[in-house]
């Protein structure tokens, strides 16, 4: 069971890094050298940078991407899991999976937090974090990574941002009702999940209207969204984009950043605290 305390993590304001490192082989930003066999040297280099979470996943969830099995995504992440966990014993560690099974096996093996960007779809994910007592991510959704860009999804009516906390605000009852715990559910609006590129820009904007619900945590990082604005088609190169969207949402009240960019958003929180005077929180 999870020893890992949300409460006291995010005590004292300011913004929490979780840095990312993608075990999937195809990752959208980094392609190949997200390869598996590197993960846990990735997860070291961003720890020494500052990281405060790591988020691993083992199954691509950009758009388009095809399913993979449970036991393949697990081939890919617990190796990762088990040397972190074993290097950074007080480490949160964070999994990103949509499927109920992964989050039961790698709660069981020292996980604290479960990211899922399938937003409960699948019936069993609820059940294994109540049980473990972890941290959930509810991450906002529709469909599946295959399906997400289809028309059906992307009508949100004349609100999205509304749309999006009703949606999230329905799932948060359904994971209450499974035994989760209300301080271990953070909120994610999901930034380039089933929505167009306005929409992300719109949840961007009036992120804080989503803080209400809980500890948002919001990731940006490389996103194609922010490519189409910059003019830049490479994710390794939309770093300015990026870490100018990361910034005006630590302003805005998210707890917690999900990037790849680690020492680059540390630094830049620094002199933000330093013009602001305090932390941004």
């Amino acid at each position: 069971m999870s020893g890992f305390d949300p409460v006291k993590f995010l005590r004292g304001g300011g913004v929490r890094i979780m840095g990312i490192v993608n075990a999937t082989g195809d990752s959208f930003s980094e392609g190949a050298a997200s390869a598996p066999a590197n993960a846990g040297e990735r997860a070291a280099a961003l720890i020494g940078a500052g990281a405060d979470i790591i988020d691993i996943g083992g199954e691509s969830t950009r758009p388009g991407a095809d399913e993979i099995a449970p036991a393949e995504e697990l081939e890919r992440v617990l190796p990762v899991l088990r040397r972190i966990r074993a290097q950074y014993p007080t480490l949160p560690i964070s999994v990103d999976t949509r499927h109920g099974v992964t989050a039961a096996a790698v709660l069981a093996a020292g996980a604290d937090i479960i990211n899922d960007v399938g937003m409960l779809r699948d019936a069993e994910m609820a059940a294994a974090v109540a049980r473990s007592n972890a941290v959930l991510v509810l991450c906002h959704s529709r469909g599946t990574p295959l399906t997400m860009n289809a028309p059906e999804w992307l009508d949100y009516g004349p609100d999205p941002v509304a749309t999006v906390a009703g949606e999230l605000r329905n799932r948060a009852a359904a994971a209450l009702e499974a035994g989760v715990r209300p301080e271990r559910i953070w909120y994610d609006p999901g930034c380039g999940f089933a929505k167009t590129a306005e929409q992300n820009w719109e949840l961007i904007r009036r992120v804080a209207e989503l803080t209400g619900l809980g500890p948002v945590l919001v990731g940006v990082s490389r996103k194609s969204f922010i490519g189409r604005l910059t003019g830049e088609p490479d994710p390794l190169r939309r770093l300015g984009g990026t870490l100018a969207t990361e910034l005006c949402l630590a302003r805005s009240g998210v707890r917690i950043i999900r990037t790849h960019a680690v020492r680059e958003l540390r630094d830049a929180l620094k002199v933000l605290e330093e013009i602001f005077g305090k932390k941004p929180s």
